[in-house]
């Protein structure tokens, strides 16, 4: 069993990204040790299917997977896996043995992963056995946990081992400080390409100051994602604020298909091919980094700013998978380039760096077919505005989700009943005995902990899961 690292009491594990300069030399280093790694994992994956292989066949088994066990048998052959076959030298000491180790470490990971899936011991999709890296297929990256791991004092270089002194191209002051004030520790460096570039993540263990209370600790907001506007916030009574759509990838759609199409027509592996697909790449990343940007932006403002965040917890990978439906494709395209469950994870580490609370409200709660005014549920398809067929009002899909998502943790005191058609249920079901920690949203205060609604005595969260789940027991979807 591997032990995870644990930051210290008042501390945190965080990561900083910053581009590098390297020179033609080291850029020659940084891929071979690229091609190290995948090498290392695919003879894990190797390694891996023989054990399997010989465990079916003779009953035997050779003993469990660990990194440690497949480390010992890769020291065993690397003098013959590490072999030019046309000098008969052995190359692997010009590579770091960190290379190699992280390569196995992945292959393991993603065997046991598997293993883990099967058995159920896991949540979500099933995961598939671990394939044979390739070279253009695979995200090309590696890690350093020990060694010369420094951040040098002009703020301007990165020492790695084996590679050396390499130049950032932004300047490291944000946490060579903290390194120097001695609130940060150097826990370890992934090198990897992002598009044209090659990026070093920085990962520290820093002492990063808690505040006590943000601008507006009292106010309690809900937040809806969509497409059209990226999100909406809203107050109980009224929106507040709207994030527009930066719609990063449909802007630069015309432009990434004549540089496919251009691509298509050159002779694959020629100069012009990976100049274009260099291209490709570069703007795949801009298109990444104005989206992020966005959303980060976005983020910190709202945990800066208010006390209570709801957000509601989207199945995103089902909304993904639509098939068969009149525009499908481009729906899905526009989901993806929304990014619909980013701003979520997000504010999830966030809140409880700036002494806020985010909820995530139950995935079945009906945000958007619920009328804010009486509580009455219809099926409002795709729809951006519709009128409740009970009091007649008009609503905006968003702006009405987000205010039934600030409603969430005290829906049973607001006044509306919630009802169906012609039946009504008030919130006196909410005292009737029932267990209310079943179905009770998911709560990550200050303290970065997760409760129970039914222990935050101190936000009074009262939600109404227990009779939405009642009431509409035939209910699956938003």
């Amino acid at each position: 069993m591997s032990r995870r690292y644990a930051a210290p009491e008042g501390q945190i594990i965080q990561a900083f990204t910053f581009a590098l300069d390297p020179t033609s030399t080291q850029v020659a280093q940084i891929n071979r040790f690229f091609g190290a790694r995948r090498m290392a994992f695919n003879w894990t994956v190797e390694q891996l299917k023989c054990d399997l292989e010989h465990y079916r066949t003779t009953g035997e088994s050779i003993g469990p997977p660990s990194f440690y066990s497949l480390g010992k048998r890769w020291n065993a052959q690397k003098n013959n896996v590490c072999l030019n076959t046309h000098t008969g030298e052995v190359w692997w000491p010009e590579v770091s043995k960190e290379v190699f180790a992280d390569g196995v470490r992945g292959a393991t990971d993603a065997y046991l992963r598997w293993q883990k899936s099967r058995t159920g011991q896991i949540a979500g999709r099933p995961v598939g056995f671990p394939r044979f890296k390739k070279r253009g297929r695979d995200r090309d990256r590696f890690t350093f946990t020990t060694g010369t791991m420094r951040l040098e004092a002009d703020r301007r270089h990165l020492t790695l081992p084996v590679l050396g002194t390499l130049r950032t191209h932004e300047n490291t002051r944000r946490i060579e400080r903290l390194v120097w004030l001695d609130r940060a520790k150097v826990l370890s460096v992934t090198v990897s390409r992002q598009g044209d570039r090659v990026i070093a993540a920085v990962r520290v263990a820093v002492a990063r100051p808690q505040r006590a209370t943000v601008a507006q600790p009292d106010s309690v907001v809900g937040i809806d994602v969509g497409v059209r506007r990226l999100a909406t916030v809203a107050t109980r009574d009224e929106v507040i604020g709207e994030l527009a759509n930066p719609r990063a990838l449909e802007r630069r759609l015309g432009e990434l298909r004549r540089l496919q199409r251009q691509r298509c027509r050159r002779t694959r592996g020629s100069r012009q091919y990976r100049a274009t697909t260099t291209k490709i790449a570069r703007l795949h990343a801009e298109v990444a980094h104005l989206r992020h940007h966005t959303i980060h932006v976005f983020t910190t403002d709202l945990a800066k700013t208010h006390g209570v965040l709801v957000v509601e917890d989207l199945d995103v990978a089902s909304l993904l998978q639509q098939k068969g439906l009149p525009g499908a494709r481009s729906r899905r395209r526009g989901l993806s380039d929304a990014a619909l469950g980013e701003i979520r994870r997000q504010l999830r580490y966030k809140c409880p760096w700036y002494g806020s609370t985010l909820i995530e409200a139950n995935r079945f709660f009906p945000s958007s077919k619920t009328c804010h005014d009486c509580g009455y549920v219809q099926t409002i398809g795709w729809s951006e505005h519709w009128t409740c067929e009970e009091c007649s009002s008009s609503h905006q899909r968003d702006d009405n989700a987000a205010i039934n998502l600030a409603r969430w943790v005290s829906l049973g005191s607001v006044g509306a009943p919630v009802k169906r058609g012609a039946e009504h249920q008030t919130e006196s079901h909410l005292a009737a005995g029932e267990d209310t920690r079943k179905g009770s949203p998911t709560l990550v205060g200050p303290n970065n902990s997760v409760r129970s609604a039914a222990r935050a005595d101190s936000l009074e969260c009262t939600h109404a899961a227990t009779v939405f789940k009642r009431e509409f027991p035939h209910y699956h979807g938003r």
